[in-house]
């Protein structure tokens, strides 16, 4: 009987004759796991005119998070907005509207307007699916490849729906599905009240839907512009001859013009973040392919890579080769921080400065080369200030034009508390500044010895390394395996090469073509390509005691030809999570023979 007098006060609803009662209906929607989501979508239906928003279920939330208890008591009494977005959509059938409304997290407002028509074209089949009462039929719709479904019913005498407007069906949508996955699924429908009158706000301002929603998508994200269309080439440096002189926010060229440096103001904690660095790089007088690196500058210890770049590159503890010969500032020590690469990159054959004037068949070339890459590993050091560098080798004046920006996006990030401990970087930072190649591994191997603050749980190391030296035997050219070992034990080897590097023709408009049809750019690399970002690799080293830990890189560097030599470019970091007690401690890479012995009797148990 309930359910009778419900649809005939529907149908009266829908008539106009029962103007003063509208409709709530309530949508659970999933959460992670099996566990409901605590976030509801409540959907209005006034008349002709409906409206979606969100409600909190708090108990539920606190009951799935007891934790977050004392954390929410305490924003409520800061008086704080909560984070993100508050979106509301409406829909007006009788005008064919669909309008969608943003709350931006310091207040501003934003809204769209798009038309919309009942979908003809779905697919309607009779269902057996009854919800909240209503017996449903299914329409089905084809949305860029995902199946999309919609339970509706017909009979409750009103139109609405808590999907964006699009693909409707003439009914009240109940429930929907992606791909088999259920989406909303509504729980209870109620009278309320009417407002007796439209429910849509008039809006002062509307843009279109593509910038809306790119508005609401990176509400959230902080971004930290570092470099705008910055030179880098040949240029007299203008960095005072003391560190204590340097200023924040002021772009310093030093080393000759081919690094420029900042200090910069970053978010005061990255945690719950994940963070991207981004580099915008063209030509403009330098036509090769040259080395680029995006890093941030430790500064915690006594020295740091600033010292080098104001006072020069020989006041900097030096890696010493069996050969005598001194290598400044490519390992760490107790009193000195090597720089820690964000990215790394290679300049492309004249993009930008020299697409004018070069034709090739087919050939299209891009404006700039944008290079992109998650930093989140390396959170501790983009916190708070920090010292922020770009170098690409070169020896043009004004060879190259560089952005630089940073960004953090919420809902990311890994929980505890991170560090990062550099433990080498040989890239020649400095060659303008008189640093030299690091040629010394065909004779002797990357040695250091780090002391590591504390226990790492999880520990990698955080690797790169690319090859060079152009000629036909150089090592840039030749498959080179590289072998690490750590406390005596060798952790890993491989062999860092790039065969993919013909995918990226159009961004070298002045590379040489040759007459058996391959371009210069074309051809296969140690482990980089010119117009791209060479990855790190990810080396585990299970959980890290606390003190004094070897790290050993070989690699059989080619011998010399005439002038031509080759070298390598080498970083490694660790990160991990640390920690004040590791579990299980004859198990711990720290100690080797008995980790070693682990992984033995795992493998036999296999």
């Amino acid at each position: 009987m309930k359910k009778i007098l419900l649809s005939a006060a529907l149908g009266l609803l829908a008539t106009g004759a029962f103007a003063d009662e509208a409709l709530k209906v309530t949508y659970a929607t999933p959460g992670r796991g099996n566990r409901a989501s605590a976030m509801r979508v409540v959907l209005t239906v006034d008349g002709n005119q409906c409206r979606t928003g969100y409600e909190l279920d708090t108990a539920l939330l606190l009951q799935q998070n007891p934790e977050w208890a004392e954390r929410i008591k305490a924003d409520k009494n800061k008086g704080e907005r909560r984070r993100g977005v508050t979106e509301t959509q409406y829909i007006d059938y009788g005008t064919g509207k669909y309008y969608g409304v943003a709350e931006m997290p310091d207040g501003e407002m934003i809204a769209t307007e798009q038309s919309f028509v009942l979908d003809s074209t779905l697919t309607i089949e009779p269902s057996d699916t009854v919800i909240c009462g209503y017996p449903c039929k299914v329409a089905t719709v084809i949305i860029r490849s995902n199946t999309v479904k919609y339970w509706f019913t017909d009979q409750a005498g009103v139109r609405g729906t808590a999907q964006p407007a699009a693909h409707l069906p003439n009914g009240l949508v109940l429930m929907t599905s992606r791909n088999g996955h259920i989406g909303l699924r509504a729980q209870s429908i109620e009278k309320i009240p009417s407002t007796g009158g439209p429910i849509i706000p008039a809006f002062d301002t509307l843009v279109d839907a593509s910038m809306y929603r790119y508005r609401i998508n990176n509400a959230d994200v902080i971004t930290i512009p570092v470099f705008r269309d910055e030179y880098i080439g040949i240029a007299q440096s203008n960095a005072p001859k003391s560190v204590d002189s340097l200023l924040a926010d002021v772009v310093y060229r030093v080393s000759g013009g081919t690094i420029i440096l900042k200090k910069v103001k970053l978010p005061e904690s990255a945690k719950g973040r994940d963070i991207f660095v981004q580099v915008v790089q063209k030509a403009d007088k330098d036509a090769y392919d040259r080395t680029g690196s995006a890093f941030v500058i430790p500064v915690g210890k006594e020295q740091s890579f600033l010292d080098a770049l104001v006072k020069g590159i020989d006041n900097l503890p030096a890696f010493v080769s069996n050969s005598g010969k001194s290598y400044p500032g490519i390992i760490a020590t107790d009193t000195y921080d090597t720089p820690v690469e964000m990215l790394r990159f290679f300049t492309p054959f004249g993009v930008g400065g020299y697409n004018r004037g070069i034709s090739v068949p087919g050939q299209v070339w891009a404006d700039s080369v944008i290079y992109y890459q998650d930093v989140t590993h390396l959170a501790p050091l983009l916190e708070g200030e920090a010292w922020i560098g770009a170098y690409i080798g070169n020896w043009a004046e004004k060879g190259h034009k560089l952005s630089l920006t940073l960004k953090y996006h919420p809902q990311g990030g890994k929980e505890g508390r991170r560090i990062v401990v550099p433990v080498f970087n040989s890239l020649n930072l400095m060659e303008q500044g008189g640093q030299g190649y690091p040629d010394f591994l065909g004779s002797d191997s990357l040695r250091v010895t780090i002391d590591v603050p504390e226990n790492i749980r999880g520990a990698q190391l955080v690797y790169l390394t690319t090859g060079h030296g152009g000629w036909g035997g150089g090592d840039e050219f030749n498959q080179k395996e590289n072998t690490v070992w750590m406390d005596g034990e060798k952790i890993f080897t491989f062999i860092p090469w790039r065969e993919d590097c013909s995918s990226y023709r159009r961004r070298n408009p002045a590379s040489g073509n040759f007459s058996n049809g391959l371009s210069s750019s074309d051809l296969s690399r140690s482990n980089w390509c010119p117009g791209t970002v060479t990855n790190p690799v990810y080396i585990p080293l299970g959980d890290l005691k606390k003190g004094k830990h070897s790290f050993t890189i070989a690699i059989p560097q080619g011998k010399p030809e005439g002038s031509s030599f080759s070298y390598w470019c080498l970083s490694g970091a660790i990160v991990g999570e640390a920690v004040e007690q590791l579990p299980n401690n004859e198990l711990q890479t720290g100690d080797c023979k008995a980790a070693k012995k682990a992984r033995k009797a795992k493998s036999k148990r296999r």
